[in-house]
């Protein structure tokens, strides 16, 4: 068995191709075609792809970003060298904050450097020699069964990716030490979710077991027998489901997925998968924001490898339907990734690195952060990520308009993530229809407009996790009863409110949502909100029926991010906010004759800091506006 092993070894030696130097031009070559685009018809989103790709050939005003592949390598080598000072002897990245190395992120730290290495962007000679000590010490680690954290589960994805970028860099006595290490890992002991199959983490550690197998050093049976059991998460819609609905882990495992069917998994659920996954990719297109951003919901939302990962989807994808002739498609998945690129280089630090949450916050505050949120780590994790775009990607791809730039559509994913999403002429809404109440309330929880500052919308409500105990505020309604008794939407927990889909064209997209809710005095009342997505304004209508004395709006405004003040201008019914040079606009429209308030308390948020803005008054109607100030 054990020469067998050693044959496989050499065998796979030999045929990885060879890199001449550190200048050489990376092989991009393996890199094999899995689309299923039969299957997209009559599916829950094919009539929304049909009329977007209608649109899409219409669009006269599109203007391709300033971002490139390159711009992955540029911020690649800015993230590596602010971490390269952190590196001890032995190889490992410490993190600046804890003071130790934390989870994965020095197998990210070796793949992020040898994809400058490889790509020729970076010819450091002792850059290049920080990646491969990493790499040293990381195999030694592997081979001991043992790892930061007990996080082993993440290591093998970026390392087999190093592993064959190094090739050709690193001396064949050092190469064949980390082979020799890979090889002797034992996947039962080094991996946390070995044969555990409730969260993304198994989907993690099976896509490094094809990445062992397809150099040699394993069998396929390990990864088949876990993307069996992992089958019950993935709905309908080809997104992947755990514990809280969250969106960043949806969108987390399908990345695996989608990784190894475009280098060639061609196991027993290939097709299953491959459908999957390129249903998923379409749900997360639609789903992104004008800004590039991944949607908020639970936990690790606002962090910004949520944008990374969606880079290297929607690299993979662009890349798929260009091998298929579909330029269109090809095009709208290129331009996706341009996006979220771009929102990560709005969230890099003068350092080089990144704002691991979306704030300005020093990195010692951990503002925002969840429990398992650091520096070093997320920061090196969306950067292996942004590695991965740029081996996936095609650069002659052309950008063409994408559902974040064209919109028109209402599209609730109710089962089971409880959100409607809402998009006309680049202005985006995220509605969530039973909030969780630690992370996130119900109602209006984001609203992106391009052109105004996205977190000025808001781009998130408040709750517990972050703002305080009992706090539950959306953009929306609130009503005092008979008793005098305040409630709100924001802190319902109702099941199934009615949604109705009214409009969805180029520039408006219109729908309802209805709710029955019992009051603090056990009486059921009726809250039905009108909202209407149009270019640059967001129109909404409010009505409650019963026991209803006082109504009161309340918008969520954001009056600090970590190192800006929001500027608030208040005139009668209207409030303007201007934050880093960019402005939007809340306008009360009925009733009128009624004055904005500030509410003086402020609350904690993943952005920074929020305060409420309400308006108050007798009644059980209300009309309000959220538009872009030019």
């Amino acid at each position: 068995m054990r020469i067998f092993k050693i044959a496989l070894v050499l065998l796979f030696l030999l045929t990885v191709p060879k890199l001449n130097s550190c200048s050489a031009e990376y092989d991009k070559g393996d890199i094999t075609s899995f689309l299923m685009t039969t299957k997209l018809d009559n599916w829950l989103l094919s009539d929304k792809i049909n009329s977007f790709l209608k649109h899409q050939k219409a669009e006269p005003e599109f203007v391709k970003s300033r971002y490139s592949n390159k711009t992955y390598l540029k911020i690649i080598e800015g993230q590596v060298r602010a971490f390269q000072k952190y590196q001890d002897n032995s190889g490992r990245i410490i993190d600046p904050v804890v003071k130790k190395e934390m989870y994965f992120t020095t197998p990210c730290y070796a793949h992020s450097v040898a994809v400058l290495a490889a790509s020729g962007y970076v010819k450091d000679k002792n850059l290049i020699e920080s990646g491969m000590l990493a790499m040293d010490v990381v195999t030694e680690d592997m081979s001991k069964n043992w790892s930061a954290g007990r996080h082993g589960d993440f290591y093998t994805w970026p390392v087999m990716f190093a592993f064959k970028l190094y090739k050709g860099i690193a001396d064949e006595k050092r190469y064949a030490e980390w082979g020799k290490n890979i090889n002797a890992m034992n996947p039962e002991f080094f991996y946390n979710m070995y044969l555990k199959f409730g969260n993304n983490w198994n989907i993690v550690n099976l896509a490094g077991e094809f990445l062992r197998f397809k150099a040699g050093y394993t069998l396929l049976n390990y990864v088949d027998t876990c993307l069996k059991s992992q089958l019950s998460h993935f709905t309908d819609y080809g997104m992947y489901n755990e514990g809280g609905n969250p969106f960043p882990y949806d969108l987390f495992p399908r990345q695996y997925i989608s990784g190894m069917l475009a280098l060639g998994y061609h196991g027993k659920f290939f097709e299953k998968y491959g459908e999957m996954a390129t249903k998923g990719a379409w749900m997360s297109l639609f789903l992104q924001s004008p800004f590039g951003e991944l949607p908020t919901g639970f936990r690790s939302s606002h962090h910004i490898w949520n944008e990374a990962e969606q880079c290297v989807v929607f690299e993979i994808f662009a890349s798929q339907y260009a091998k298929n002739g579909e330029r269109e498609k090809a095009g709208a998945f290129k331009r996706a990734a341009m996006l979220s690129l771009e929102s990560i280089n709005s969230w890099l630090r003068p350092d080089g690195s990144g704002y691991i949450v979306k704030n300005k916050y020093p990195i010692e505050a951990r503002h925002g952060y969840e429990v398992y949120s650091v520096h070093a780590c997320y920061n090196m994790m969306a950067t292996s990520m942004l590695a991965q775009a740029w081996q996936f990607s095609d650069d002659t791809i052309e950008e063409k308009p994408a559902p974040a730039d064209l919109g028109g559509y209402v599209l609730p994913v109710i089962v089971p993530f409880h959100k409607i999403f809402a998009s006309a002429g680049q202005t985006y809404l995220e509605y969530d229809t039973r909030g969780d109440q630690l992370y996130n309330p119900t109602g209006i929880l984001r609203i992106h407009i391009r052109g105004s500052h996205p977190q000025l919308g808001p781009s998130d409500g408040c709750a517990e996790k972050y703002s305080g105990k009992g706090i539950s505020m959306a953009t929306g309604p609130s009503w005092q009863n008979r008793d005098g008794l305040w409630s709100s939407l924001a802190e319902s927990k109702s099941e199934n409110p009615v949604v109705e889909i009214l409009k969805q064209s180029n520039n408006l997209a219109q729908f309802k949502v209805m709710y029955i809710i019992k009051g603090k005095n056990n009486k059921e009342l009726t809250v039905l909100e009108n909202i209407k997505v149009e270019r640059g304004k967001i129109t909404v209508e409010d009505e409650l029926t019963g026991d209803v004395v006082k109504m009161r709006v309340t918008w969520p405004m954001l009056t600090f991010n970590g190192e800006s003040q929001t500027i608030i201008e208040l005139i009668n019914s209207s409030a303007v906010l201007e934050l880093e040079g960019k402005k939007i606009k809340f306008q009360l429209i009925e009733p009128k004759g009624i004055y904005l308030k500030k509410s003086g308390i402020q609350y904690g948020h993943r952005n920074g800091i929020v305060e409420p803005l309400f308006v108050e008054f007798k009644g059980n109607k209300a009309t309000y506006s959220i538009s872009l100030v030019e």
